[in-house]
């Protein structure tokens, strides 16, 4: 008996495995589905993609701008006003590689034809730097004219030297961006540091200024123990005064009660008796409290006192134009050398590789005077400078260049002057004096310890100058010396 085969359709039709198989072999492949412009559901043709990540043939693309009329997505909607589609090189060339190895022919893309004579472009003028073709040679007369390819190489070489000056841009502002991070994170280590100097300095003033309310107040306390203790006696004093003269009062009443007889022979005793001999009392001279010596100009002399406490400097030197190679005191007024190089911002204020510092506030005008004290160090320069002197490169030391100083070196004494004017001086130079008349134009030492002049400067300071201090690379510091505060009473 022979077997019927029955083929059965779920969806109610029938269908051969043969036609099956040729249905799908009919379908693209998933890797031909990716390489498909959702346009024309064909393998790409000179692809371009848009900014909003979707790729289309260039003539697609076109076609349906034309269409529509307006730059938009044809897959997503997004507006494209303005923008240049970027030919997507990578999708062609994976496009052109799935094509031969499907053995399938690869298109040619039409050549590009010159807008103004619809010719091949064959030719680049190099001075206009441009693509043209046989026709507009007259259109370029006097122009070099070269094939295509031969024009390539020099192109590519300028734009990669101009890539190599953008690289070293880049770079440079990498540079920049990290010293900009590492001078951030050094102005949060200066304000760290100095709240915790100032703390430290309200520190002192609040201790100085405790111990002081409480001296105060003690001193009150005792004058107000005194006074009430001579108010307690002369009350006690009075007292027993009034009981005494009581009691007399009393006795002489009671005598004066008796008859006639006895009365008058004993009034005289009676009268002896009722004279107070004792001196009378009277007030007592400074028995309040003397208010006015512990209230009066209480401010004045609590701040008259904490001189001894606190520090007047003339001048203060600035951190930030300090030299790599110099270390700072906290309060700013003394520098040495430092045994390493100190890691610095390289801000522009900031001396490198000249070893100086300035003074903190630029003068312009009135007189001024400050003390130096420079000690035993072997090599020192002091004096003052113009606000532009050079900070990033060595630089002469010499009036002329507008430092107006004198130092030492080599155990000789100099005004640095062009050339050195030697200084003969009968002593060793402990401590030097500054004295600016900014008006007059003048810089002059003098040795404070003698009131001797060593020398003057004469100039005109057309711009703001500045104290400066060379320490040198040694270690003993070189200290401003604290001024005496005087008050004169108008």
């Amino acid at each position: 008996m022979a077997e019927c085969k029955v083929e059965v359709d779920v969806d109610g039709e029938g269908e051969s495995e043969n036609e099956s198989e040729s249905k799908a072999a009919e379908r693209p492949s998933l890797m031909e589905e990716d390489l498909s412009c959702p346009v024309c559901r064909d393998l790409y043709r000179d692809p371009v993609l848009l900014s909003c990540t979707h790729s289309f043939c260039r003539g697609c693309l076109e076609h349906s701008w034309e269409q529509k009329g307006t730059h938009e997505c044809p897959v997503c909607r997004q507006g494209c006003d303005g923008e240049q589609p970027i030919p997507n090189r990578a999708l062609r060339n994976t496009c052109e590689s799935y094509q031969r190895e499907k053995g399938w022919r690869v298109p040619i893309l039409a050549a590009a034809l010159c807008g103004l004579h619809r010719r091949e472009l064959v030719l680049y003028c190099v001075k206009d730097e441009e693509p043209v073709c046989i026709d507009c040679v007259t259109l370029h007369r006097g122009h070099e004219l070269s094939p295509l390819e031969r024009g390539v190489p020099g192109c590519k070489e300028e734009l990669n030297d101009k890539i190599n000056i953008m690289e070293e841009k880049v770079e440079s502002f990498k540079r920049m961006r990290h010293k900009c991070s590492a001078t951030s994170e050094y102005i949060r280590s200066q304000a760290q540091q100095a709240e915790k100097q100032i703390k430290m300095e309200f520190e002192k003033l609040h201790q100085f200024l405790n111990e002081e309310e409480a001296s105060r107040i003690a001193a009150l306390r005792q004058e107000e123990e005194e006074k009430k203790l001579r108010a307690r006696e002369r009350c006690y004093i009075l007292a027993r005064h009034i009981a005494t003269l009581n009691e007399t009062i009393q006795a002489v009443k009671r005598e004066m009660g008796a008859d006639d007889l006895t009365f008058l022979q004993n009034f005289q005793a009676l009268k002896r008796r009722a004279q107070w001999t004792t001196e009378d009392p009277h007030s007592a001279q400074e028995s309040l409290i003397n208010v006015a010596k512990h209230l009066g100009s209480l401010g004045f002399k609590v701040w008259e006192k904490m001189q001894s406490h606190v520090k007047c400097l003339p001048v203060i030197m600035d951190p930030n134009t300090a030299s790599p190679w110099l270390s700072m005191s906290p309060d700013m007024a003394s520098v040495c050398a430092s045994e390493e190089r100190l890691l610095m911002p390289d801000n522009v204020e900031r001396f490198d590789p000249c070893v100086f510092v300035l003074g903190s506030e630029g003068l312009d005008s009135g007189r001024h005077r400050w003390d130096i004290h420079v000690g035993d160090n072997p090599k020192w320069i002091v004096g003052v400078c113009k606000e532009s002197v050079a900070r990033k490169r060595k630089f002469t030391v010499t009036a002329s260049g507008g430092v107006w100083t004198i130092g030492l070196s080599k155990g000789v004494y100099s005004a640095l002057t062009s050339p050195r004017t030697t200084l003969n001086l009968e002593r060793q130079l402990e401590t030097v004096r500054v004295k600016l008349n900014v008006d007059k134009g003048e810089v002059s030492f003098w040795d404070p310890s003698d009131q001797k002049h060593i020398c003057t400067f004469t100039d005109t300071f057309n711009e703001k100058v500045f104290p400066l201090f060379g320490p040198g690379l040694n270690s003993t510091p070189m200290a401003i010396i604290p001024a005496k505060v005087y008050v004169n009473s108008v």
